[in-house]
């Protein structure tokens, strides 16, 4: 079921799917559906703004304001849930699907999901029809493809699943709107090589400033207290991708070559994720460095603000991403970060860090060794941080999203969602 359309201008529609379901601490994904929602908020464009979530028994349903509100009351405590209300929508989830799932939208809507693989496989077609009988324009948005590039990370059922949902959104989408330009080229590359004509793909760079809770801390922190011993920082979760075990082999060099007097120690922030085990194992073995390596799980806000404040300097050599908040975060705090070259990170870093392979121990030694003790170099590197480097804001992602969208909202007629993108359906290597 529909509304039907009135004299009133198309509204834009945002899948708030991504935060209603979540719980626990703000992941990247979280944040950048968070920032982009008060960005649109702000903007207050021509086109109505409404907020929906999907359930897969139901179909979409809209999310009044005072609902929205407690959602994006800060990017940190947005997406804090209450146990028994993720088992509800767990339970909710298994209700056998009604026979036609539901919608508000009009036709000439645009619904844009900023979500992750919202849509579970069984439920693709189902969505599909009530797009279509909505005429709504759909529009997806790629954060990354990393399960598609890097199988390993992945069990092969997770695999299956994000693969079904990238060609989902190829086939069905009437814009697909990418974090990074880095995404954007894995995602031509993803489409061709499933066989799949997608509509355009356009970037729009992520929002970088601080998070409402991290900027707040570093406001009231004051001028905070040198720490017992100088320190790095990497925050990040503790996972394969991310790159620790190099950072582990950078340190054992620099310690043999310096001794640990002179060597700064290494504090790692972010819980443990998946693939870790045997890298956690080792830092046991080896008594992390004989003390070199510290590891924070559970980190708050004004906490975190006190470490980025008080360290040496930051890095950041994950293996790949489809963005890196942590290097603009340090960046917002005027410190110098030591980064890989992967994907989008020079994107984030942009003229103030450097650069290292992040297969490559020897590089990023060289680089590690300078920050570490040439505060001459250091302090230089700091100055042009200070001096030049201004934080995106979400309001400049909102913008660019309601340019990207704008032809969408402004076209006439009521076509169905996807079909501007592929008048006649192609095969694909991936069954959908």
């Amino acid at each position: 079921m529909t509304s039907a359309r009135t004299d009133s201008p198309p509204s834009l529609w945002f899948d708030l799917t991504g935060l209603v379901r979540h719980s626990g601490a703000a992941a990247g994904i979280q944040r950048a559906i968070s920032g982009l929602a008060i960005g649109l908020r702000d903007a207050r464009p021509a086109h109505p703004i409404r907020f929906c979530r999907f359930d897969r028994a139901r179909g979409f349903g809209a999310v009044g304001d005072a609902h929205v509100d407690r959602l994006l009351e800060g990017l940190g405590r947005a997406v804090q849930r209450s146990r028994t209300g993720v088992i509800a929508d767990r339970l909710r989830s298994r209700v056998t699907a009604s026979a036609s799932l539901r919608a508000p939208f009009a036709p000439g809507d645009v619904l844009l999901n900023p979500g992750f693989s919202t849509f579970k496989p069984d439920r693709h077609d189902a969505v599909a029809a009530l797009l279509a009988r909505s005429q709504v324009r759909y529009v997806g948005f790629v954060y990354d493809l990393l399960p598609a590039l890097f199988p390993e990370w992945w069990t092969p059922a997770r695999q299956a699943r994000f693969r079904k949902w990238f060609v989902w959104t190829g086939r069905h989408a009437a814009r697909i709107l990418c974090c990074s330009e880095a995404t954007r080229r894995d995602a031509v590359r993803f489409f061709a090589d499933a066989g799949v004509a997608t509509a355009p793909l356009e970037t729009i760079a992520l929002g970088d400033e601080l998070p409402r809770g991290l900027a707040a801390a570093r406001a009231g922190m004051g001028e905070p207290a040198a720490p017992p011993r100088p320190f790095a920082l990497y925050v990040s979760t503790l996972e394969a991708r991310k790159n620790h075990r190099l950072l582990f082999q950078v340190w054992r060099r620099l310690l043999a070559a310096h001794g640990p007097e002179r060597v700064p120690d290494l504090v790692f922030v972010g819980r443990r994720g998946p693939l870790i085990d045997d890298f956690v194992r080792e830092l046991e073995h080896a008594r992390f460095l004989d003390g070199k390596i510290e590891w924070r799980q559970g980190v708050d806000d004004a906490e975190l603000a006190r470490l980025y404040a008080t360290c040496l300097f930051t890095v950041y050599p994950s293996l790949y991403e489809g963005w890196g908040l942590p290097v603009a975060e340090a960046l917002a705090f005027g410190k110098y970060c030591v980064a890989s070259n992967a994907a989008s990170l020079a994107e984030v870093g942009r003229e103030f860090a450097d650069y290292h392979d992040p297969h490559d121990a020897a590089s990023a030694t060289a680089l590690i060794e300078r920050a570490s003790f040439d505060a001459a170099f250091r302090n230089a590197r700091e100055r042009a941080i200070r001096e030049r480097f201004r934080a995106r804001t979400w309001q400049e992602s909102a913008a660019d999203v309601l340019r990207a969208l704008a032809p969408l909202l402004e076209a006439p007629g009521r076509r169905a969602a996807g079909t501007a993108a592929q008048a006649t359906p192609l095969s694909v290597s991936v069954s959908d």
